[in-house]
């Protein structure tokens, strides 16, 4: 195949989407996107519709308005990794099924059901003292080592739900993602990926953004009304799953006031102001512009911060602030709230394995505890350096 042919057959498969006043080209197999100005979009068109190099050069500086360099565009692509060969196959189209359900639970009667969830708990958490959440309530069980280790699954189920409502709701809009375990500063945490979000209008993006709220808020009425109607007399439950109940609710609450207070940490509030502001990628150009500011920025990154939408820069200015803040509130809480909590139940732990006889439910129990603590607190710092080693090499976005 002649180098031209091979262009063209790389070509092919960017796709164009236009995002406000900038276009975003795309490669949804290498999970790669870039937003450029007009000229740039009509090039690649002009390449995709068999046009030459200079045959889309010519039309590209026409609607420029002054020439335009193809070769070197065409160089920026190549160095952004849009025009290259895929490192791995797309993957597979989900069965039709799937995107049927996705529909069906991202409708227009299903979003009507998630405000109604979310109005309903609302209101029986001001109404009823009784069920809003206290951080006692995660000792559920006699034995707190048993209730840490007895929500774990629970906890992981929920987690990974929610990121399964994002991954539904892309799909109800024609978008694939991919799960992976990510982190928020400190803390670890489910993602989705759905990059190829940006392909479409920004006012088709907040269904997904919006879908693993959506879940959260549809298992707090629940686990609300159930208790409600147990203390109604109106359900008979155990009192074990009561108790149980109340510390799903605790989670989920926390979960929803965590998408909105870690805005400037990328979380799902974080993606649905970004899309209101009309950003292309406000998290990382407020990064550049704290570390221009604070450090400078090496000749890489500052062509990276020049080359940032206008847009973005601006809100980065007055944002930066946010960032910063958000970073350190996340610290504070960790410091008062999480270090506390890991020195008391790890201390327990700790002194129960080192007490205890190993053939003893008490010992096992405990060493499971060290063991899912370690791994929660111990994962995000390695993750932190495997991304930012992915990064450099230009295979996470």
């Amino acid at each position: 195949m002649s180098d031209e042919a091979a262009l063209r057959d790389r070509i092919a498969a960017v796709s164009v989407s236009q995002v406000g006043d900038r276009f975003v080209l795309g490669r949804a197999d290498l999970r790669r996107y870039v937003a450029v100005p007009e000229p740039g979009a009509v090039f690649v068109r002009a390449l995709q519709g068999g046009d030459s190099i200079a045959e889309a050069t010519r039309r590209a500086s026409a609607v420029a308005g002054e020439l335009v360099d193809g070769v070197g565009f065409l160089a920026g692509l190549t160095s952004a990794g849009l025009v290259r060969e895929a490192t791995r196959p797309a993957a597979p189209d989900a069965p039709r099924a799937i995107d049927w359900i996705a529909r069906a639970l991202f409708g227009r009667i299903a979003w009507i059901g998630y405000a109604v969830a979310a109005l309903a708990a609302a209101v029986m958490l001001v109404v009823r003292a009784d069920l809003r959440p206290d951080s006692d309530d995660v000792w559920f069980l006699a034995d707190p080592m048993v209730s840490v280790l007895a929500y774990v699954p629970v906890g992981i189920l929920l987690g990974a739900s929610h990121e399964g409502w994002h991954w539904l709701a892309g799909r109800a809009v024609g978008v694939s993602g991919r799960f992976r375990v990510s982190h928020r500063g400190v803390y670890l945490v489910f993602e989705t990926d759905l990059s190829q979000l940006v392909t479409l209008p920004r006012r088709r993006r907040y269904g997904p953004f919006l879908a693993g709220m959506a879940f959260d808020v549809t298992v707090l009425a629940a686990a609300l009304g159930i208790r409600l109607s147990y203390r109604e007399d109106l359900l008979e439950i155990p009192a074990v799953l009561d108790r149980f109940l109340g510390v799903v609710v605790l989670y989920q609450v926390l979960g929803i006031v965590w998408q909105w207070s870690a805005i400037p940490l990328r979380s799902d509030g974080y993606a649905i102001v970004a899309n209101a502001l009309r950003c292309n990628n406000l998290y990382r150009v407020t990064r550049l512009t704290l570390r221009d500011y604070l450090f400078g920025l090496d000749g890489e990154r500052h062509a990276e911060l020049v080359a940032a939408s206008e847009r973005d820069r601006r809100v980065a200015r007055w944002f930066a602030p946010v960032h910063i803040a958000g970073y350190l509130a996340m610290a504070g809480v960790f410091l008062s709230v999480a270090v506390p909590y890991l020195i008391a139940v790890v201390g327990w732990a700790a002194a129960n394995v080192y007490s205890l006889a190993v053939g003893t439910w008490p010992f096992w129990v405990s060493l499971g505890v060290c063991a899912y603590l370690f791994a929660v607190y111990a994962l995000p710092p390695v993750l932190a350096v495997r991304e930012r080693r992915l990064h450099r090499k230009g295979q996470l976005r």
